[in-house]
């Protein structure tokens, strides 16, 4: 016999004494253990209730932040720069002189308009003499008809001259103002483009002046967003280049023709404290408030599963004494990325589970725990 037979032989009997032996217990009057039954567990989940409410969503926009004014100023008059008074970077406030022009000419302009306007006045006066004189020869039938009609004609003249002379003063008066070139709006010296010594004329840009104590944000929405959001509705806009912190935001308006290029329609935000450092072009983030106003079930977010690209969530039922976690399919609508509306599917008070779904299956019973879970 060999090795391995006498080994297999060996073990079989081992087996059969151990059998022998189990019998001899049991015949000798010991309990048998009682069969196992199915062994049933319950999942431990938390669950939260179904609300009806309208969805309060936040969309997400890009958009262009721009100084909340921002002018070229130029020169009203021709004249050569006298003084700069204002250098870049500096702040200004409304009225400000930026730029003295040489006004010597101009002060002469607006002599000789004004001694002119004396000449007229005193054209005028004599004329209206000469009319008054006039009309008595012409009661008393000292002058003819012809003549009486050119005194008059010779008063009409006076008078027109005299406002021409008027405004050719009027005219002189504001070009001696211009030489001095004044901020008009309180706000910071972006850039200057002229020096002294350089002649400007009418048109001519001198310096750029920027607001930054407000800033507008515009933006791009879809006719959808467009049609949701109303003027005087509040935002929360972002400025990734100065750290991203929100900011609040009012919208100020909402276009009504669509843009050629992308068909999206532009909005403008005031936001009325900006963060410092803030600079006209920088690129912003716009979170709009948006509501539907309508009440449908809305679901917490983080209950949802997707399984074959379809939504999905476990609801917690009573199925005689035992809660149960059943699959429904859902069709969903928008979200705000807590909350998710849903279409079909679910009602107001079912309880869907939001933490311990991923080890359920349909009809796995379980123990609610929702002291945790916030409604």
């Amino acid at each position: 016999m060999t090795m391995r037979n006498w080994a297999l032989l060996s073990f079989t009997g081992l087996g059969l004494l151990a059998a022998l032996g189990c019998e001899q217990s049991i015949a000798e009057g010991a309990t048998p253990p009682a069969p196992m039954g199915p062994i049933t567990t319950q999942q431990r989940v938390q669950t939260v209730a179904v609300r009806d409410a309208p969805l309060d969503s936040m969309e997400t926009v890009a958009g262009l932040a721009r100084a909340f004014h921002k002018a070229t100023v130029k020169a009203e008059t021709q004249a050569r720069v006298l003084s700069r008074r204002v250098e870049r970077g500096q702040r200004v406030t409304a009225g400000d002189v930026l730029i003295q022009l040489d006004a010597s000419r101009l002060q002469l302009a607006l002599r000789q308009a004004e001694a002119n306007l004396a000449a007229r006045n005193s054209d005028l006066a004599h004329a209206q003499r000469e009319n008054r004189r006039g009309e008595r020869l012409s009661a008393q039938k000292a002058i003819s008809a012809q003549q009486t009609d050119d005194l008059r004609h010779q008063l009409d003249r006076a008078r027109d001259a005299r406002e021409l002379a008027e405004v050719a003063r009027d005219t002189a008066q504001r070009n001696l103002e211009d030489a001095r070139i004044v901020a008009p709006f309180t706000g910071q010296i972006d850039d200057l483009y002229v020096d002294v010594g350089d002649y400007v004329a009418p048109g001519t840009p001198v310096a750029m002046l920027v607001d930054f104590s407000r800033i507008r944000v515009f933006a791009g929405v879809t006719g959808a967003a467009a049609a949701r959001i109303e003027a005087g509705e509040t935002a929360q806009v972002r400025l990734a280049a100065l750290g991203g912190a929100e900011v609040p935001a009012r919208l100020s308006s909402v276009s009504s023709v669509a843009n050629e290029r992308d068909g999206t329609y532009e909005i403008e935000l005031w936001v009325d404290a900006p963060p410092p450092g803030v600079r006209d072009g920088m690129v912003a983030s716009v979170q709009l408030e948006s509501s539907t106003g309508r009440a449908v079930p809305l679901a917490p977010r983080a209950g949802l599963l997707r399984r074959a690209g379809k939504p999905e969530i476990f609801v917690v039922e009573r199925e005689g004494d035992t809660e149960v976690a059943r699959l429904r399919r859902l069709r969903t609508g928008r979200s705000n990325g807590e909350w998710i509306e849903v279409l079909e599917g679910l009602r107001e008070g079912d309880r869907v589970v939001v933490n311990g779904q991923f080890a359920l299956r349909d009809g796995t019973a379980v123990t609610r725990d929702d002291a945790a879970v916030a409604n």
